[in-house]
């Protein structure tokens, strides 16, 4: 399936659909641990943003408003609200989507988001830097080959808290957005703004001003978000902070099973028990 310029993975049937975006750099491919089980359930979503994986040549600034907008189009057709799960930038996406729209989102689930507790100082300095520096550091002459490995290696101890957990046919989808000069362009250019609108994003005050039920969930060895900036969200009967034991910045590649205990049950409405999913 495909909206305007956009690539997007339809599975799944039923009255309820759920959308799901994926984190910096990446793309819908990293959802390939849990789309399956969501798909038994609902019509999912699997979106490739703007500037990554097979949407890469199709973004523009705002970069936010722009993946608003491309959500809203997504699920026009939908007469109900749509629940929306999100990693990392995908996250700070959905709590955008949420915010603009609370009446076409039925609830929302916000993984690893960055913004609560400020922005990464490794995100905003990566932002600083000249992007021909960056992409010449990233290109020749050193062999394109070479680079995704070396890129796929990073992202794994970046993303994961065992590395050894990535399996490989995930590795090369992700390393499938480094093919090309273009397409590495593209993801720091996209970086770069994309960075200082978080920064001028009010996320906590988004986070609370949410009137639908809202899932915040965190990988507890989370290096790039770390999971101590869920102790700024209060708790209540809408809003829920889970924290999965074993897993860094992607737990939905990292850990599913335990990904999926917390997510399923707020999705069909019924509360979670204290240390279902870890808390």
């Amino acid at each position: 399936m495909s909206a305007p310029s956009v690539y997007v993975r339809e599975s799944g049937t039923g009255s309820r659909t759920v959308v799901l975006l994926h984190g910096y750099s990446d793309h819908g491919g990293t959802w390939c641990k849990v789309e399956p089980e969501l798909a038994e359930r609902y019509r999912v979503l699997t979106v490739d943003l703007p500037g990554f994986g097979r949407s890469y040549a199709q973004w523009r600034a705002p970069v936010f408003d722009h993946y608003v907008d491309t959500v809203a189009d997504l699920v026009a057709d939908r007469t109900e609200p749509v629940a929306l799960i999100g990693n990392s930038l995908g996250a700070v996406t959905a709590l955008a989507f949420a915010s603009v729209h609370p009446k076409r989102t039925d609830r929302v689930v916000l993984s690893d988001m960055p913004g609560l507790a400020g922005i990464p100082r490794v995100w905003t300095e990566s932002a600083r830097l000249p992007l021909d520096l960056m992409s010449r550091m990233m290109s020749r002459p050193v062999p394109m080959p070479v680079m995704q490995r070396v890129i796929g290696e990073f992202y794994t101890r970046a993303a994961l808290h065992r590395p050894e957990r990535m399996d490989a046919a995930t590795l090369s989808a992700f390393t499938a957005n480094f093919a090309d000069r273009r397409r590495m362009d593209t993801m720091l250019r996209v970086g770069r703004i994309a960075v200082r609108e978080l920064g001028r994003l009010p996320i906590p005050e988004m986070v609370h001003a949410l009137t639908m039920p809202t899932l915040l969930l965190w990988g507890a060895h989370d290096r790039l978000t770390p999971a101590r900036a869920a102790r700024r969200v209060v708790s209540g009967p809408d809003r829920r902070v889970v924290i999965i034991p074993d897993a860094g910045h992607c737990p939905q590649l990292e850990a599913p099973t335990e990904f999926l205990r917390a997510v399923l049950p707020f999705l069909e409405h019924r509360r979670l028990a204290a240390g279902e999913a870890g808390t």
